[in-house]
């Protein structure tokens, strides 16, 4: 019935999908200077979480900036396998 992933999987991020794929056309890779995605941005409940996730990213060996207070909030940029930009961050 979700043929159409192809493999891929479907995450509910609050009332949200995120579809994830995992194959491409030929030698076809993800770009942020193309039109399209620049970065995904999920919040997370306070500075205090940012910091737990610096934890988690630095036990699995995941390259990642420090996290950087922006004025309005805190954010965490790291690179997902097929080099995303993502990013967590924690309103004021």
């Amino acid at each position: 019935k979700l043929a159409f992933l192809f493999g891929g999987v479907l995450y509910r991020v609050g009332g949200n999908l995120l579809g994830l794929r995992p194959v491409a056309p030929g030698d076809d890779r993800f770009d942020e200077n193309r039109v399209g995605l620049d970065h995904v941005s999920l919040a997370v409940a306070d500075r205090a979480a940012l910091d737990d996730a610096v934890g988690v990213l630095d036990a699995q060996g995941i390259a990642h900036e420090p996290v950087k207070d922006i004025g309005e909030a805190w954010i965490l940029e790291f690179r997902d396998p097929d080099n995303i930009a993502l990013e967590l961050f924690a309103i004021k």
